[in-house]
């Protein structure tokens, strides 16, 4: 089970991702927009396994939350989702995402992204990646 923030302004969004997700075990905390989310993430980032966000949002956009968020916890995972164009994806990888989703997702697909990420966010590094390279 993952503690899942899942950021986007539409409320249909909301509640069929808690719904998907919630079905397959996770906790679901949700926010209207990027300034809501930065508040949640504030008060309970240790406890959030993975950050879910629409790139187009009113107040503080999506672009604009994953670059916070960045600053606040270098090793926060985001997963970027937008029902836009895909040079607005292009972008949030480039501002720190992990992974992009193009709506309407697959909620099969989606799960499985969202999954395969908080696994990768809990295994730890191998001893021979945490020491310093010579060259």
């Amino acid at each position: 089970m993952a503690t899942i923030l899942f950021v986007d302004d539409d409320e249909i969004e909301q509640l069929y991702a808690r719904e998907i997700l919630e079905a397959r075990g996770h906790e679901v905390r949700l926010a209207d927009n990027g300034e809501e989310a930065l508040e949640i993430y504030a008060s309970e980032g240790m406890e959030i396994d993975l950050v879910v966000t629409d790139l187009a949002m009113p107040r503080l956009n999506g672009l604009r939350l994953v670059t916070a968020l960045k600053e606040m916890d270098p090793r926060v995972s985001i997963l970027a989702s937008s029902g836009r164009n895909a040079d607005q994806l292009d972008l949030a990888q480039r501002a720190g995402v992990h992974e992009v989703c193009m709506k309407p997702w697959d909620p099969d697909h989606f799960v499985e992204t969202i999954e395969a990420m908080v696994r990768a966010r809990r295994t730890p590094l191998p001893a021979w990646a945490l020491r310093p390279r010579t060259l």
